[in-house]
This record gives C-alpha cells, sequence and structure tokens, in this order.
C-alpha cells in the first residue's frame, strides 16, 4: 500500500469522526524534543536519537489531529552515512483532558526516507507506514507542558516493526478546554405533608403521618390478614358450656363484631361412644349451646351464626384412649379475614 492510498483513508478518517463535534476555540499546541529511533534489523540503520517537532490541532475536548515531523543523520550498516526522514499524520484521543496530566491514545500513517551517501551518488529508499501508541502531557502551566510519547510503526514495504520514543516541551496556543458550565440550581420544592411527594405532583394533600403513598401522593392500602379460634372441650356426654370458655366465645364475639359483613360456622362434635344417631344429635347440641352465647351473652345476629352437628365423623384424635376421646367432645370455629388498613 502506496503513500498515496494510505493519506487519504487517515484524512478521512479523521474528518468523519471529529468535523461534527469541532470545538469553538481550538487549541494548537506546538512540540519540540528528541525521538530515540529504533529500527527493524531490515532497514540497515543504527539506532540513533533525533530532533523531532509535532504541530497539534485540538478539535474538541477529546479528540485532536497532529503531524509529527522528525529528521537527522545516523550509520547505515554498510558504513556510509544516512539521512534520515519521517513524518506521519496522526489522530490523538485525550483519555483525560482536565487538570494536570493529560493522556492520549494515538494512531496514524506516514512515511519514512532514507538516503545513503554512496562514492557514485545518493542511493535512497522510501516505505508508507502506519503507526499507534500513547502518550502524556504534564502541564507545567496552562501554556506549557513536558510531552512524552511511545510508538509502534509497522512498514507496509518489507513488513518491518520500527518504534520510538520521543520526550520534549510543548506549548498551547489559544483556549484550554473549559469545563461545562454548572447546571443553574433546581428551585426549591415543598412537601407540606412530608409523604416524599412534592406539592406541585401530589394529588393527595394533608397524608396522615406516617402512611405509605404511590407516586401521586395517595395512600396505599395495605392488605392484612386478621384470624381467630375457637375450641371448646365438653365433658362427657354433655352439651353444657363451662364457664372458663366463656372469655374465648368472648374473643369470636369481639372479631365479629369487628368484621360485621362476615359470617361463621359452629361445629360440634363427639367421641365415638355411644351410636352414631345418638353422637350426632350431642354434636348438634353441643354446637347450638355455643352459638345461643354467642348471640345472648354477645350480640351477635343469629343470621350470621350456623351450628354444625359432625357427630363422631371428624375426630381429631384417637378414640382408643381416654386423652384422645376428651380431644374429640369439641366444638370449632375458625375464621380468617383479608383486610386492607
Amino acid at each position: 500500500m502506496k503513500l498515496s492510498s494510505i493519506t487519504p483513508i487517515v484524512l478521512a478518517t479523521l474528518a468523519l469522526t471529529l468535523a461534527p463535534q469541532a470545538s469553538a476555540e481550538p487549541p494548537l499546541t506546538f512540540t519540540l524534543g528528541g525521538s530515540q529511533h529504533i529500527y527493524d534489523d531490515d532497514r540497515a540503520v543504527d539506532d540513533e536519537l533525533l530532533p523531532f517537532g509535532a504541530a497539534e490541532f485540538r478539535l474538541t475536548e477529546r479528540w485532536a489531529g497532529e503531524f509529527w515531523y522528525s529528521a537527522g543523520e545516523t550509520d547505515g550498516d554498510n558504513g556510509f552515512d544516512t539521512d534520515v526522514d519521517r513524518w506521519h499524520l496522526d489522530a490523538l484521543y485525550y483519555l483525560n483532558p482536565r487538570g494536570k496530566l493529560h493522556p492520549y491514545l494515538a494512531f496514524g500513517a506516514g512515511q519514512l526516507k532514507r538516503d545513503w551517501d554512496v562514492p557514485n551518488g545518493t542511493l535512497d529508499e522510501t516505505d508508507e507506514e502506519a503507526n499507534a501508541g500513547a502518550g502524556l502531557h504534564y502541564f507545567l502551566s496552562d501554556n506549557f507542558s513536558l510531552r512524552a510519547d511511545a510508538r509502534y510503526l509497522f512498514g507496509f514495504e518489507d513488513d518491518t516493526s520500527d518504534f520510538t520514543v520521543s520526550a520534549g516541551l510543548a506549548y498551547r496556543f489559544g483556549a484550554a478546554p473549559k469545563p461545562a458550565p454548572k447546571a443553574a440550581p433546581e428551585p426549591e420544592r415543598l412537601d407540606s405533608d412530608g409523604d416524599g411527594v412534592y406539592d406541585d405532583m401530589d394529588e393527595c394533600p394533608n397524608t396522615r403521618a406516617g402512611a405509605r403513598v404511590d407516586n401521586r401522593g395517595c395512600e396505599i392500602k395495605v392488605s392484612k390478614v386478621a384470624s381467630v379460634k375457637l375450641l371448646v372441650h365438653f365433658k362427657f356426654d354433655k352439651d353444657d358450656v363451662q364457664a372458663h370458655y366463656f372469655s374465648d366465645i368472648k374473643g369470636l364475639a369481639d372479631f365479629l363484631k369487628r368484621f360485621e359483613d362476615i359470617h361463621v360456622d359452629i361445629e360440634g362434635h363427639t367421641d365415638s361412644m355411644g351410636s352414631e344417631e345418638y353422637n350426632q344429635d350431642l354434636s348438634q347440641r353441643r354446637a347450638n349451646a355455643v352459638m345461643e352465647i354467642l348471640q345472648n351473652e354477645y350480640g351477635i345476629a343469629a343470621y350470621r351464626l350456623e351450628a354444625k352437628g359432625y357427630g363422631e365423623s371428624r375426630p381429631v384424635a384417637s378414640n382408643d384412649t381416654t386423652e384422645g376421646r376428651a380431644e374429640n367432645r369439641r366444638v370449632m370455629a375458625t375464621l380468617e379475614v383479608e383486610y386492607e388498613e
């Protein structure tokens, strides 16, 4: 690939990447210094420290274009003095364009020319090359900086690999990149009821303290579950309720008064002593006894209560023991209600 094809590609890439973002006051930077050229063995010239100069044009806060040039004399492997002339056109991308230290990445393309002074005249050789590397500026003031740079250079003619390491003093003309303007502080917004939603967005002002609200400032109803369980045991072959169970029955009554739209089944049960028919009737009488206390003692309306006798059909313990039969002689009522608060 010849220089005539490389250079338009580099220029087109820079234009397409950087032109849409061009800065109003791009600074221009010049650098002078020394560059150590480390040549591929196929170059047939000795490594040498040569002077260099560079002109950088900052296009945006982070992107810049630069022309870099170095020239001088070194020795060739054939014993003849060799004039070296190297230039490249590069794109620089600044990783941190603020503060004192400005590191950057670089890539570009250019040309290396070598002239040997031989007895019969001059022998020259030209090679187009691409480069990539990195460097940094350390700013001593707003305008002066110390610059260091390292590049890898690939020669297309003979697939050679060269390196340059350079250092110099840079001077920046024009304005440095300006920090972005600070946004104007937002006007103070009020939240009068303290629910976390500003007044200008609050559709439900004066929310009670501590209430959960949605993004409109309206209280969110929280679902909860309330439950109650009644268990009354009876003596053998008895259907009268013992006095110490009245407080438990009152607890069920209080629950029914709190949730006035619910109904409850009062379930009566027996052990297996006696006939099924007798036990069925006994279980019904036990359920009725608890239901009557709810009605007569605690004022629960009859339509909200239903007594159901199940006889000996639903034991919760073994009827083969005294203890088990005592557990089975019972009246039960269980309620669970989901509500919003």
